[in-house]
């Protein structure tokens, strides 16, 4: 199931719309073997986010033609260590092992009723001391893209709907510029 308000832009344009290497450092990848990234759109971060690591990057989207971009992209810097699934996470889960992964991405893709089933699958893949990292556009700005802003999220919304999951806040908590907030929530 494709979420509301989550078509892409030129890829150019869309990269030019985050800070990639700063959100990439607060992910601390060095600490991360096994990461997913679901809605991995151009490949954004699939590529660096691989490019730092040795281990696996699962990147995950509903769209063919998202993947085959993304493929392209992490074919050209010559990576082998992503492993690309065409699939509705929604609606299937990830396919992936329970307690088998490190980091689960959530990046811009909680802005619809339902965000408790992506937070749960990530709760579910995720090992004891794993992190799901979400970030999303703010609402507090005027932002070039991104949902309506009834329907961005924010922190206190995803604390709720994590609630009763075995997620809690991380602390870190942070604006990411230009037009970005994201959190990081710890498998206990």
């Amino acid at each position: 199931m494709k979420v509301e308000d989550s078509g892409m832009p030129d890829e150019r344009y869309w990269n030019s719309l985050f800070d990639i290497g700063a959100i990439v450092e607060w992910l601390e990848i060095s600490k991360r073997t096994v990461i997913v990234e679901i809605g991995c759109g151009y490949g954004t971060f699939t590529l660096p986010i691989a490019q730092r690591t040795n281990g696996t990057v699962y990147a995950l989207d509903i769209e063919a033609a998202m993947i085959a971009a993304a493929q392209q992209n992490v074919r050209k810097a010559g990576l082998g260590n992503v492993v690309f699934v065409e699939r509705d996470v929604l609606d299937a889960g990830s396919g992936l092992e329970d307690e088998s992964v490190d980091l689960v991405l959530l990046f811009n893709i909680l802005h619809f009723a339902e965000r408790r089933k992506f937070l749960a699958e990530a709760a579910r893949i995720l090992r004891p001391g794993g992190v799901v990292a979400i970030i999303h556009w703010r609402k507090d700005i005027a932002t070039p893209r991104g949902p309506a802003v009834n329907l961005r999220p924010d922190q206190e919304q995803i604390l709720a709907d994590a609630r009763g999951m075995p997620l809690l806040f991380a602390g870190s908590s942070k604006v990411l510029p230009p037009y970005h907030w994201g959190m990081q929530l710890k498998k206990v």
